[in-house]
C-alpha cells in the first residue's frame, strides 16, 4: 500500500516523473545490435535489427488501448501491470539464445511500454494545477533525457562483457516498479467521470483543440525528425564537418532538454500561452540558420537552440492538451497526442522524400528550409485559429447579451 499521500512531497512526485523513463528505454539496446548480429549468422540482418524497431510497432497499438484498460483498472493498477510486463520482457533476452524468441520478447516488452506510454502526462494532469503542473511537464522531459543519457552509458558498459547483459539495463524498471507500488496512490478515475457527466468518456467526446494540436504535434516531430536525419548529410555535404562531429553535435540535445525542463515551469508561468507560437517561430529560424550554414560553430548554435525550443514546444502541447481536457479524458487525450507523434516520426523520410522529388530538390539545406517553412505556416495558423476563436466568443457573447 502507498506509503504517503502527500502529492507535494519529494518521493510522492518522484514516482510519478520515473514513470517516464518509459519513454527512453525502448532503444537503449540498440548499440547491442552489431555484436547480435555476429551472434546469429543464420539470421537475416535486418530481423536482428530490428530489435530495436519491433517494440514501436507494439507501443504504437499499445498507446490505442491504454485508455480503455485505465477505464477499467485505474491508473495505477495500468502502470504497475505495464512496468512488471516491461521488466520481465526488457530482461528475458538475457537469458534467450533465440533470436525469435528475443524478438517475441521484444514485442511484448514494447506492449508494456505503450500502456505506460501516455500516464507520465495523465497522472501529472490529474494530482497537479496550474504552476505546479507546469512545472511537473518540464521535468518529465528532464528525467526522461537525463535517463536516457545513464541508461545508454550503462549498456556500453554492460557490452564489454556480452549482448546478454546489456538487457540487464532494464532492471531499471524492476525499481520503478517497487516505487510506484509504495508511493503512488489509487486515482478515482470513475469518480472523475461521475463528477463530468456531460462528458462522454471517449475519443469523439473530446475537444476539438486537441485534435487541432495533435496535427501540430504531428508536424513538429516530423520537422524534428527530419532536422536529425538531415543534419549529419548537411555537415558532411558541404565539407565544414564529418559524421563523428554531427553526431556530437546532435548528443548535446539530451543534456539541452534536461536544462530546459527544469526551467519551463518559469518559462511558461511568465509567457502562458504565447510561448508555444513564439518557440516554433524562433525553432524555424534557427532551422534556417542551420540550413546556411557553413561553420561548426554556427551548427552547434542552431542545433542547440532548436532543440531547447524544440523541448519548449512538445512540452506547451502536452501541457495545453491537459488543460483543455477533462482528467476523465487526460488519458485518452495524451494518446491521441502520442499516436500522432510516432506517426509523424515514420512518414518524416517518406514524406520529405516526396517533397523533395515534387521541389525537384532533395538537398539537406532544401529540406530544412521546408522543415522551416511548415513551422512558419503553423505558428500563422495559431495566430489566425486565436483570432478567429476570439471573434466567435465575443460574437456569442453579444447575442446573449442581446
Amino acid at each position: 500500500m502507498p506509503i504517503t499521500q502527500n502529492k507535494h512531497s519529494f518521493w510522492f512526485k518522484a514516482s510519478i516523473l520515473s514513470i517516464s523513463i518509459d519513454s527512453t528505454v525502448s532503444g537503449v539496446v540498440s548499440g547491442a545490435i552489431p555484436l547480435m548480429v555476429k551472434s546469429f549468422p543464420n539470421a537475416p540482418q535486418s530481423i536482428v535489427e530490428s530489435i530495436s524497431s519491433l517494440p514501436s510497432l507494439a507501443i504504437m497499438l499499445a498507446v490505442i488501448i491504454s485508455p480503455f484498460v485505465t477505464n477499467k483498472i485505474g491508473y495505477r493498477k495500468t502502470v504497475l501491470i505495464g512496468l512488471a510486463i516491461s521488466f520481465l520482457a526488457g530482461i528475458a533476452p538475457t537469458f534467450s539464445p533465440n533470436i525469435y524468441l528475443i524478438l517475441a520478447f521484444r514485442f511484448i516488452f514494447g506492449l508494456g511500454i505503450g500502456l505506460l506510454n501516455p500516464l507520465s502526462y495523465s497522472i501529472v494532469a490529474y494530482f497537479y494545477d496550474n504552476d505546479e503542473r507546469s512545472q511537473m511537464y518540464g521535468l518529465i522531459g528532464t528525467v526522461s533525457n537525463f535517463a536516457s543519457w545513464i541508461l545508454t552509458g550503462l549498456v556500453g558498459v554492460l557490452l564489454q562483457f556480452s549482448w546478454h547483459y546489456s538487457f540487464l539495463t532494464y532492471f531499471v524498471l524492476l525499481a520503478i516498479l517497487i516505487l510506484v507500488y509504495f508511493v503512488l496512490p489509487e486515482m478515482d478515475i470513475k469518480t472523475e467521470v461521475k463528477k463530468e457527466k456531460s462528458h462522454k468518456n471517449n475519443f469523439l467526446a473530446m475537444d476539438h483543440r486537441v485534435y487541432y494540436l495533435a496535427v501540430v504535434m504531428f508536424f513538429l516531430f516530423m520537422v524534428w525528425m527530419t532536422f536529425n536525419q538531415k543534419f549529419g548529410l548537411l555537415v558532411t555535404g558541404k565539407g565544414y564537418g564529418n559524421a563523428s562531429q554531427a553526431t556530437y553535435i546532435l548528443s548535446l540535445t539530451a543534456p539541452v532538454g534536461m536544462i530546459i525542463g527544469i526551467f519551463f515551469g518559469l518559462l511558461h508561468k511568465w509567457l502562458k500561452n504565447i510561448l508555444l507560437p513564439l518557440a516554433m517561430f524562433m525553432m524555424a529560424l534557427l532551422l534556417l540558420v542551420t540550413a546556411a550554414s557553413n561553420s561548426l560553430i554556427v551548427s552547434t548554435f542552431g542545433v542547440v537552440f532548436a532543440a531547447a525550443f524544440f523541448t519548449c514546444c512538445s512540452t506547451s502541447v502536452f501541457l495545453r492538451v491537459s488543460e483543455i481536457t477533462p482528467k476523465a479524458l487526460n488519458n485518452a487525450a495524451s494518446s491521441i497526442e502520442l499516436i500522432v507523434v510516432n506517426v509523424g516520426i515514420f512518414v518524416a523520410p517518406y514524406f520529405m522524400s516526396l517533397v523533395g522529388n515534387t521541389l525537384g530538390n532533395n538537398n539537406p539545406d532544401m529540406m530544412l528550409a521546408v522543415c522551416a517553412a511548415i513551422l512558419i505556416v503553423l505558428v500563422i495558423a495559431m495566430i489566425l485559429g486565436h483570432f478567429l476563436t476570439r471573434n466567435q466568443h465575443q460574437a456569442q457573447s453579444t447575442i446573449s447579451q442581446e
